[in-house]
């Protein structure tokens, strides 16, 4: 008998290292395995930018295939599927080639302004700085003057039409192809298409794996995080719309160059939670002051806080209401660590990661408490 619990007790301790092992070469190889998961990731991009469209692009196509199957017609019974993804495709192609280019051209121009009036923002703050920095100014010993004229010289020097375009046409190049596109179109039609086979096809082959309880449960949490990523995204759509209508109008009364340009990217910088209208409001009064307008910048300043404050406390609810319904602490924690994992993809959608976590965390102290029956097997 004490043979036997001597060789169990050593053969725990020798697997237990050996689990140690594994696990350290896992993280010392770490770097290799990532490398590998990148480069397959970029090989299945069209794949995963198809996915991404078929999943905005359902619920418009279901709704749409819903009202046809309810028809009385027989043909359009038969073909509701592909009438419904042939007409969402359309008119989505149609809506986003008219942004770009009605969009396009207005950013064009609006960059060319920009670049155009730099001197004229340089003689404004330099300007502005001088009489501060004269004997008796409260900037009479700072070296202000000079680092404005490196800031300008560097402007001069890198900030032309020419450079911006080649740096937009660039990260066009990079970030995505024509051929890639027209893939990811078109897988994405055929995930619309043959969406049922997908869904069984995958429920057959995670059912090797799973057992039907745990199958059960990972499919009412898919059904409802996609609810939630997929709400939370056309809610923010809608919102940013309704705030850049709003900017614009402000912009176009304080007189402000380029309104509806400013007016849009401050739409979508208020798609990024909390930072994204700080730092939008922030640029617009900027650039306001730098126009020599100092008035238009106090009027703007003061629109933004108000139509914030209306955004926050009577639009946002009503688009969004508790689609995500977390507190606004775990939403900066979900932009803090998930923009640090993935980028700007993380600040975007930290709120509905963290949302799921909630869900997540919420239903199994319920189920651990007993006050639920079990969800996710142990």
């Amino acid at each position: 008998m004490k043979t036997n619990k001597n060789f169990t007790q050593w053969l725990t301790l020798f697997l237990l290292g050996l689990a140690l092992i594994v696990v350290y070469k896992a993280f010392d190889s770490l770097g290799w395995i990532w490398a590998v998961v990148v480069r397959l990731f970029s090989i299945l991009t069209p794949f995963v930018i198809g996915f991404v469209i078929a999943f905005l692009l359902y619920g418009p196509v279901n709704r749409l295939d819903t009202f046809f199957k309810n028809r009385k017609a027989k043909f359009l019974k038969k073909a509701a599927r592909p009438l419904s993804v042939f007409i969402v495709y359309v008119l989505a192609l149609g809506l986003v080639g008219g942004l770009i280019y009605i969009a396009l051209p207005a950013l064009v121009s609006a960059i060319a302004d920009f670049v155009a009036n730099v001197p004229m923002y340089y003689a404004n703050v330099t300007g502005f700085l001088k009489q501060y920095m004269e004997p008796g100014g409260f900037l009479e010993n700072f070296d202000i003057q000079g680092k404005v004229n490196e800031l300008y010289a560097f402007v001069q020097q890198y900030l032309t039409v020419e450079r911006i375009l080649s740096y937009i046409s660039s990260f066009a190049r990079v970030t995505s192809s024509m051929v890639d596109g027209v893939l990811a179109i078109i897988v994405s039609v055929y995930m619309l298409l043959g969406r049922e086979s997908l869904v069984r096809a995958t429920k057959l082959v995670l059912g090797l794996v799973f057992k039907p309880k745990t199958m059960a449960s990972l499919s009412l949490y898919g059904h409802k995080t996609a609810k939630i990523f997929y709400n939370y995204i056309y809610s923010q759509f809608l919102d940013a719309l309704v705030v850049g209508v709003l900017a614009t109008i402000g912009f176009l009364l304080a007189r402000m160059p380029n309104a509806p340009v400013f007016g849009m990217l401050l739409g979508l910088m208020n798609m990024v939670p909390y930072f994204g209208a700080l730092i939008g409001g922030v640029v617009s009064v900027l650039i306001m002051l730098l126009s020599g307008n100092f008035y238009g910048a106090v009027f703007i300043a003061i629109y933004i806080i108000v139509m914030q404050q209306i955004d926050a406390n009577i639009i946002q609810p009503r688009i969004i209401g508790e689609n995500v319904g977390i507190r606004p602490i775990y939403v900066l924690l979900g932009i803090t660590v998930f923009g640090g994992l993935i980028g700007f993809w993380g600040i975007f959608l930290g709120a509905p990661f963290m949302a799921v976590i909630q869900l997540l965390v919420i239903d199994y102290i319920a189920y651990r408490k007993g006050k639920a029956t079990p969800t996710i097997n142990e």
